[in-house]
């Protein structure tokens, strides 16, 4: 936790000249049980804010931007005000900055998140992957019964359409086999 206090403080004396981007770093400083430094924001996750503080290089970026859930936010009252009924929820931040100081105190915050929010990634893409599986599995259960039935014994297509299926299924499988073994590792 002192890692992260002593983060936000270099990042809130940072944006000091920058209106937007302190407000934000003043409410992230007012609640930093749920900052969550991140080298990559998840599209997926509730809450996050992107901060961009560069002194030296000139970079095309906004000083700071909120999502919540994807979503971007770029006026921080209104990402404050959407996010009252969120109170626990943890933001992600990720920061782009020239500072050394605040990239060697954000260096061991990435280091102990990294690998977690990659395996939080993976997770989540098993899961969007199961939920592809079992909609192929619906498409062949109804081809089969389909091409059992009678009255669509002569369309052709279902054949293909089985196929199709059986080839979706095969490569779904192949794909979590891969991310599965990602996981667990060697």
């Amino acid at each position: 936790m002192d890692e992260i206090l002593a983060s936000l403080a270099q990042l809130a004396r940072l944006t000091a000249g920058v209106p937007p981007a302190h407000l934000m770093a003043g409410y992230l400083l007012a609640q930093p049980e749920r900052t969550r430094f991140v080298s990559r924001l998840d599209p997926e996750a509730p809450l996050g804010m992107a901060f961009g503080i560069h002194r030296r290089i000139e970079v095309p970026m906004m000083p700071w931007q909120g999502f919540i859930r994807g979503v971007p936010i770029p006026d921080p009252l209104v990402w404050i005000d959407s996010v009252r009924a969120t109170a626990r929820d943890a933001i992600e931040v990720r920061v782009s900055t020239d500072d050394l100081a605040l990239t060697n105190l954000l260096a061991p915050v990435y280091a102990r998140t990294g690998p977690r929010d990659e395996r939080v990634a993976i997770e989540r893409h098993i899961t969007s992957l199961r939920a592809e599986v079992d909609r192929a599995l619906d498409i062949y259960a109804e081809v089969k019964r389909l091409m059992e039935d009678p009255d669509h014994e002569a369309d052709r297509d279902l054949p293909h359409f089985l196929s199709m299926a059986e080839g979706q299924m095969e490569q779904l499988g192949r794909e979590l086999s891969r991310l599965k073994a990602r996981i667990e590792g060697p």
